[in-house]
């Protein structure tokens, strides 16, 4: 057991044999079959039934080309484990490998009389009667198999991860047993996993229909509304199934979330605290949900004040980590001046603005030689985005089906010596992974404005414009590192250029707002409508608005301010250079309270037009100031709603002044730190080093700032 132990990084305790097999199974993806073998070999010294370690073993021989010597470690592995399709897969494959046609066909019999059924199944059953036609007879499908026996064998399959076997026994299902609810509850689910969004909208459709009482067929219809934004009936339904199961967590979170998104916070509020309740009794990833939900629900209140919230947080913070952590003493080298690994997790490597913020920095980190760049992805789809991001990183993990456990052991395996959050409380984060405290150095950055309230969690990454040094420290349980931007931008290949000033030609100034729906909430509106009062000829150019009750709801918060219809002009959501050409209509952007715009904001400046934007005391609050700040607008920037006010109006009855504004916003944007990747990366680089150094000689994190220059100061 000691050679085996010492593949290891060191732990607390010994590996267990199951860990170790793990750890040979990712040796063996890696092609490391040499080191994977003999780990192998040295499991079934202690435990010659270990299913998992034959199973493993006998394929890897397969694999090398020796399926007669992996055939016996394979049935062993089905003899302990014969409901695992896999192990009987395996089996079937070195038979035929071997020419034992006629075991392969018995045994494949065997199979359907168990129950298994399946695409793999299926293809190899056209195998072995092409290779040997008389062994068609034996596999003919066992016609007595109940259909309850096959509907639990879809929920087995999609269970172990076997999605494509699992949707071609659930299309089966479908069409021998059509009045099933069932196969098209089963059905909607794996084809929503495919991104078949239509169909499986139509299957989860037939499946309510067919189990009106079923909340999970509730559940799945409301969640399937919810993504196609078709809210007021994912409402419905998701209500439907709370009728049935009243202290269902997961439900309360989601109609708390579809609430959100029709602005109606404090009833989502109600929700969320809800489903925290309900899950009261759980400590998993899955329980966390909820209250990370309502954290991000408290950031779009108004009412909140920031000290509320950060106890929320920390609650959240103390869910996740228990009263007392347990942390892994860290072995990695203290060598203040070698080559880091540096790990980034994040759940939103796609096409999402986390993406297209961290994209032009990984640009200018690639390569570096104080770096060696790891990123452990936590989704499970890939578009050209993803593509390009894999390029510029020497390791790429998908990590989105390991358990919060395995995920920390890997880390710990790939020896990273910091590691970065990029998620914080929205959805697909690891923060139970940083919990445990994998790394000797953990940070936060980007994915969300405001604390993990992890003690796990050392550092922030932001600026100075987006969390002014000394006045965020007592909210955050991390240390704060001012980096010379906390992000860059990265404007639109298509980008059309900045026009003239629209009011010079209208004789009017025109508001807008391309935030998202749900930052519209009725303080939001009163404030606008104040402004519209205050500039009695002003309209207000709204974008991104479904022509639906959402669009309804907005024009009834109007209506109640005294501001008329046709003042209030509607833009559905388009392409991006439709959304970008509207700003042609715009003089001045209104930022939404308290949640302020993020990438909307970068690109109304980037098109010339500047966001009249309210400072609160809550991180949210600040992000259109952080974009201000960086291009020297702090003209446009209100410290509270009679200031807001008062700037919009000054900048209104200024109009040759708002006119050069417009002129020169591009310039701004080209000399500041948020259009320079490369200064944004060199401050990122000696802020790791500092932190680093900070370990190495055993002191404890602190707040400090990285300068233009790449001079760390406290």
């Amino acid at each position: 057991m000691s050679n085996l132990a010492s593949e290891f990084s060191p732990h607390s305790r010994p590996p267990s044999l199951d860990e170790l097999c793990d750890k040979a199974t990712n040796l063996q993806l890696a092609g490391r079959l040499d080191l994977a073998e003999g780990i192998y070999r040295q499991i079934l010294q202690v435990q010659p039934l270990h299913a998992a370690a034959n199973y493993c073993f006998g394929i890897l021989l397969v694999h090398l080309k020796r399926p007669g010597d992996g055939l016996p470690h394979l049935l062993a592995a089905l003899s302990a484990n014969p409901q695992t399709p896999d192990y009987w897969l395996g089996c079937l494959e070195a038979l035929l490998l071997i020419d034992k046609t006629q075991e392969a066909a018995n045994l494949l019999t065997g199979a359907h009389q168990n129950g298994l059924a399946g695409a793999a199944f299926d293809d190899f059953a056209r195998r072995l009667a092409a290779k040997r036609p008389a062994a068609a007879p034996a596999l003919r499908r066992e016609k007595s198999v109940s259909p309850r026996r096959q509907e639990s064998h879809v929920e087995a399959l999609i269970k172990q991860g076997r999605c494509a076997d699992a949707l071609a026994l659930a299309r089966g299902l479908t069409e021998r047993y059509p009045k099933r609810g069932y196969g098209w509850k089963a059905l909607g689910v794996l084809l929503m996993a495919q991104r078949e969004t239509d169909g499986a909208l139509a299957a989860m459709q037939m499946a309510v229909r067919l189990m009106p009482q079923d909340p999970e067929a509730l559940r799945n219809l409301g969640v399937r509304l919810y993504e196609a934004e078709r809210f007021s009936e994912a409402e419905h339904y998701l209500r439907r199934a709370l009728k049935i199961n009243p202290n269902s967590a997961a439900l309360h979170n989601d109609l708390g979330v579809t609430l959100s998104h029709q602005s109606r916070v404090a009833e989502a509020l109600t929700h969320f605290r809800r489903a925290i309740v309900s899950s009261a009794h759980e400590s998993t990833s899955d329980s966390d949900l909820p209250r990370s939900s309502l954290l991000l629900g408290l950031s779009y209140d108004p009412s909140v004040d920031a000290e509320s919230l950060f106890a929320e947080h920390c609650k959240a913070g103390e869910h996740i980590e228990g009263p007392r952590p347990c942390w892994p003493r860290h072995s990695n080298d203290p060598d203040m001046n070698r080559r880091l690994k540096v790990g980034l997790v994040s759940g939103d490597l796609w096409n999402h603005s986390v993406a297209n913020f961290i994209e032009p920095l990984l640009a200018q980190l690639q390569g570096r030689a104080s770096i060696e760049l790891h990123v452990y992805c936590n989704n499970d789809f890939e578009d050209a985005v993803t593509q390009r991001l894999r390029g510029y990183v020497q390791n790429w993990r998908p990590v989105l089906r390991l358990s919060d456990e395995q995920l920390a052991g890997q880390i710990m395996d790939d020896g990273i010596d910091i590691l970065i959050d990029l998620s914080g409380h929205t959805s697909r984060n690891r923060l139970r992974a940083f919990a445990r405290k994998p790394a000797p150095i953990q940070a936060s950055w980007i994915g969300y404005p405001g604390t993990t309230g992890l003690r796990a969690m050392d550092y922030y990454l932001a600026d100075q414009h987006f969390l002014p040094p000394g006045q965020f420290d007592r909210t955050f349980t991390e240390k704060i590192v001012h980096l010379p931007a906390a992000w860059g931008f990265q404007p639109h290949p298509n980008s059309p250029p900045v026009n003239r000033l629209p009011a010079v030609d209208a004789g009017f100034v025109s508001f807008g707002s391309f935030n998202r729906l749900n930052k519209l909430n009725p303080y939001t509106v009163r404030l606008w409508s104040r402004m519209l009062r205050e500039v009695p000829t002003s309209k207000i150019v709204l974008g991104g608005i479904p022509a639906d009750e959402r669009r309804q709801a907005v024009t009834e918060l109007f209506d109640a301010e005294g501001i008329v219809g046709e003042r209030v002009a509607f833009f559905p959501r388009s392409t991006m250079e439709t959304y970008l050409a509207l700003h042609h209509q715009v003089d001045i952007c209104l930022d939404t309270f308290p949640y302020t715009g993020g990438t909307t904001t970068n690109h109304a400046l980037w098109m010339g037009v500047p966001t009249l934007t309210l400072v609160g005391q809550t991180p949210a609050t600040r992000q259109g100031a952080a974009n201000l700040g960086h291009l020297g607008l702090e003209g446009f920037t209100a410290s509270d709603p009679d200031d807001f006010v008062r700037k919009g109006l000054f900048w209104s009855t200024e109009i040759a002044a708002l006119a050069e504004v417009r002129r020169g916003l591009r310039d701004r944007w080209l000399g500041s730190p948020r259009r320079r990747p490369e200064i944004i990366a060199s401050g990122l680089e000696a802020a790791l080093r500092h932190m680093w150094r900070q370990w190495c000689q055993e002191l404890p994190a602190q707040s400090f700032s990285i300068t233009a220059s790449n001079q760390a100061s406290r």
